[in-house]
């Protein structure tokens, strides 16, 4: 099959290009530069670099930002377009940004698969457009809700978007958890939930080291110890993603999660052992934080609401696409979630 990506740069789209390319697919991945179209084709044999087109543009302008004859070189040519492109942030003054890539960068996504005659639209979004509540279902979540951040919002807005486009194309949306590193190497491209506070630990065990905590000190952070982070393996997601291109079905929405995560005491328990920073101590709220404990709990604010409490998300349509496309489950187990804190120290 022929395929467009948008976001194929980033953590899930550098990893999705090579598992399609893998699976025999011809690909057109949009960037935004000579530089970035340099970086796609270096990061490929030369075998995998004759099945992949990089196209310039943008997903912020019209049509996003394709010259209008590349535009008519790819009409009636491309299967589908997986949309992954998106902007990721909690910071309130970004919600301009945040919104305008996200929404109206969807909105021009869906524009170009009109025009261009791309039959099948896969949107890429959030688990966690649900909001507050503490469990998703695999259907379209209302506006009408309070969101934890604008990133969710801007998300559940652009769900909205492709989903007014089921009798124009067809439409599928992907719905991520946590996203965490390959459950196999390790490696990991992000700064989010478990790897914020991996980063709060590291910087603790550096001040610890230069004296400016002393050894003995409990360091407090805020965490509801009995919940569980939701977190996925980035390789776990790709996979769910490329089954999606032969075998996702028009008007579904699939969650890929992770319902059986360890609890919170559990996950710091294990960095406290291969940190080496054994004075961490969960509490449950900010009474009595002293400033040494704000310290690892400033940079953990924007993770907040993930931390403190549990969500789970139904993923039948998930279960069933991975057993058409023959693939396996997922599989993250101590030993491997264990690897991904121990790659992230080593590294």
């Amino acid at each position: 099959m022929k395929i467009m990506i948008t976001g194929a740069t980033g953590f899930v789209g550098t990893k999705l290009v090579k598992s399609l390319i893998k699976d025999g697919h011809t690909l057109f991945p949009l960037v935004r530069s000579e530089k970035k179209k340099s970086e796609i084709l270096s990061s490929l044999s030369s075998e995998e670099a004759q099945r992949v087109h990089p196209i310039l543009g943008d997903v912020t302008q019209k049509m996003l930002g394709v010259d209008p004859l590349e535009q008519e070189k790819l009409a009636g040519q491309v299967h589908i377009l997986y949309h992954t492109a998106a902007f990721l942030s909690f910071d309130p003054a970004d919600r301009d940004k945040t919104f305008f890539v996200n929404v109206e960068g969807t909105k021009h996504a869906l524009e170009f698969a009109r025009k261009t005659k791309i039959p099948s639209f896969f949107h890429i979004s959030t688990a966690y457009t649900l909001g507050l509540e503490q469990h998703g279902e695999e259907t379209l979540h209302s506006l009408s809700r309070t969101f934890v951040n604008d990133y969710e919002e801007s998300k559940c807005h652009a769900e909205h978007l492709v989903w007014q486009e089921r009798e124009n194309l067809n439409v599928s949306i992907f719905r991520p958890a946590i996203i965490v590193g390959d459950s196999n190497t390790g490696e990991a491209d992000t700064t989010f939930a478990l790897y914020g506070l991996l980063k709060a630990v590291a910087l603790v065990k550096k001040l610890i080291q230069r004296g400016r905590i002393p050894s003995e000190h409990k360091i407090r952070l805020l965490c509801n110890e009995e919940a569980s982070n939701n977190v996925v393996p980035v390789n776990y997601v790709v996979d769910v993603l490329s089954a999606g291109a032969l075998h996702a079905q028009p008007s579904a929405i699939y969650h890929i999660a992770n319902n059986h995560a360890p609890k919170n005491k559990k996950v710091i328990s294990w960095i406290k052992e291969i940190s080496g920073v054994e004075q961490l101590e969960l509490v449950s709220d900010s009474d009595g934080l002293t400033e040494s404990d704000k310290i690892i709990n400033e940079p953990m604010n924007v993770f907040r609401s993930y931390l403190s409490r549990s969500v789970t998300f139904e993923d039948k349509n998930t279960q069933e696409l991975l057993k058409k496309s023959g693939r396996p489950t997922l599989n993250l187990t101590d030993e491997k979630y264990r690897m991904l804190i121990q790659t992230y120290y080593n590294s």
